[in-house]
């Protein structure tokens, strides 16, 4: 085998394990693991049924999730 073929079936293997086991795992992000400080009020406000408190909604642009805090 030439040195060429050589580089070539290394980027396909390194390829297929990045592909397999997802990128995000070799670049040491964890899932699900959101910085709280990113979350901003919303202005939303409502009134939860359960306990009868007013909520406030929050929204994390990063991970484009929403919060519901007691106001």
């Amino acid at each position: 085998m030439s040195v060429v073929e050589w580089v070539v079936l290394v980027v396909v293997i390194a390829g297929t394990v990045i592909a397999l086991f997802g990128w995000d795992r070799y670049r040491g992000k964890r899932k699900g693991v959101g910085d709280s400080s990113a979350s901003q009020p919303t202005g939303e406000v409502f009134i939860d049924p359960e306990t009868g408190r007013r909520m406030r909604v929050w929204y994390d642009p990063s991970t484009g999730k929403r919060e519901y805090r007691p106001e």
